[in-house]
């Protein structure tokens, strides 16, 4: 049998090899700050190398936990986060067995990493470990992101499975989530970040139209964004179905 695939050594460490925590921390916190509070209680599933949490730390968040199965990934991690509590452990066995309760569940980047059969196991693991009212965030490739699509599944080998909205509210409804928004990733604002907002936009324009002609008027909604984001909250007892 073959050693099994070194993720951080033949791929991680590769893609990541200049990045921008402060432009990153910029993006979280233009992507979430409708959801996160400084009291919160976050925990990253699949932390990586920590980039996340340590955005987080920036910002003053002291509640964090992650947890990563990967070692070198983890070691990395251990190295990046100041206040982070971390564990090196499978996520399911965690989540199974922490007995913490979140406000918020980060999955970026990782349910597409995901065994098919596996998934909605752990987004059941990740309701139950949310407090009432909490929410799972997502980021993951976008299947129906035209032009694009193909090479966000296949530019990593441990990718398993891709998703679009309709499939992603799908697996979260079968998980307990009603409350689901999915969403566009969004780039911080600012002058010198217009003209590749314009560009964006005109770039659009075209496959709105190759896909309206096929699929009608609901693929004028569609998300086009090479990734996107899906916002599941659990349910706060005695809610409004």
């Amino acid at each position: 049998m073959r050693a099994p695939l070194d993720y951080y050594n033949s791929h991680y460490r590769h893609v990541n090899a200049n990045f921008d925590i402060d432009r990153y921390r910029q993006i979280i916190l233009h992507e979430h700050r409708d959801i996160l509070r400084q009291d919160s209680r976050i925990l990253d599933v699949g932390c990586g190398t920590g980039f996340l949490l340590r955005a987080l730390e920036l910002e003053g968040y002291e509640h964090l936990w992650g947890v990563e199965l990967d070692e070198n990934q983890y070691r990395e991690a251990v190295h990046r986060v100041q206040r982070a509590r971390l564990a090196h452990r499978d996520a399911f066995e965690y989540l199974q067995s922490s007995g913490e309760k979140f406000d918020v569940i980060f999955l970026y980047d990782l349910i597409e990493h995901i065994a098919k059969e596996e998934i909605v196991p752990l987004l059941c693991l990740a309701h139950e470990s949310l407090e009432a009212g909490g929410a799972l965030i997502i980021k993951t490739p976008n299947a129906d992101c035209p032009f694009a699509a193909s090479r966000m599944r296949y530019i990593d080998f441990t990718h398993e499975v891709m998703f679009n909205e309709e499939s992603m509210r799908m697996v979260l409804r079968q998980a307990g989530f009603e409350e689901i928004t999915c969403r566009p990733t969004r780039h911080p604002p600012g002058p010198r970040r217009l003209p590749a907002a314009l560009l964006r936009a005109a770039a659009n324009l075209f496959p709105r139209f190759f896909l309206f002609a096929y699929f009608g008027p609901p693929a004028l909604r569609w998300i086009l964004t090479p990734n996107f984001i899906a916002v599941a909250r659990k349910q706060v007892p005695g809610g409004a179905p």
